[in-house]
């Protein structure tokens, strides 16, 4: 059985949009799993993990990190050549897709909710994360995202445009059928909306929040 090594928050919070990527995938594969409810500071210096971030599984002695990776794991291992969502044909679109969505739409997400992130924590990474993250951000996570919220330009919403233009085109991000592209993104939207409620999805963008309600039906959320 595959094990799912998963970011968790306070009350078991799972919240990483990586790790919801691949639970999408396993869901709508149908494939049984189990996670394993995971915080910053457990992985931290852990020989089990090393360099890896999560998500990372472990598969029939197989331990395997990174999204993607893991995505294409899952597909080449247990489907069929001609049913896999991720193949030859679209592999470069979901790279494009992939690469859009952890640094444009990630991005958008985090200028939002980085503070909102500290209140749903576990209690034993508040430390860590306040610290790593106002390295990063060259301020506190409550000053970045008062700044960000207060800026007249909404990363955000243009990312919803975006998708909302290429849905008003097609049922699904590369054409008439679901691909693992519908998992990344979803895994991205999945994240903010569990951390807070600034990345609310605005009514004006109807096709996008069609997309994504026919999806959490489909998919488990």
């Amino acid at each position: 059985m595959i094990t799912l090594y998963d970011l968790s928050g306070k009350n078991d919070l799972r919240f990483s949009p990586y790790c919801w990527r691949i639970k999408y995938l396993l869901n709508f594969r149908k494939i049984i799993y189990q996670t394993k409810p995971t915080c910053f500071t457990e992985r931290l210096n852990n020989v089990f993990f090393g360099d890896a971030r999560l998500p990372t599984i472990t598969d029939d002695d197989i331990k395997i990190s990174n999204s993607f990776n893991i995505a294409e794991h899952i597909e080449n291992k247990y489907i069929d050549n001609d049913k896999r969502i991720i193949n030859a044909e679209n592999k470069a679109s979901l790279y494009f897709i992939n690469d859009w969505s952890d640094y444009f739409l990630n991005t958008s997400i985090l200028e939002r909710v980085a503070y909102d992130i500290v209140n749903v924590l576990d209690n034993r990474d508040i430390e860590y994360f306040n610290e790593s993250r106002s390295k990063r951000f060259g301020m506190s996570p409550k000053d970045f995202q008062d700044y960000n919220l207060k800026k007249s330009e909404n990363n955000f919403n243009k990312c919803c445009n975006f998708l909302d233009k290429i849905l008003q085109k097609q049922s699904y991000l590369l054409g008439e059928n679901i691909t693992y592209a519908e998992m990344i993104v979803l895994g991205s939207l999945t994240w903010g909306e569990k951390v807070s409620n600034n990345t609310k999805i605005e009514k004006k963008f109807k096709r996008l929040t069609a997309w994504k309600d026919k999806l959490a039906i489909s998919l488990g959320h």
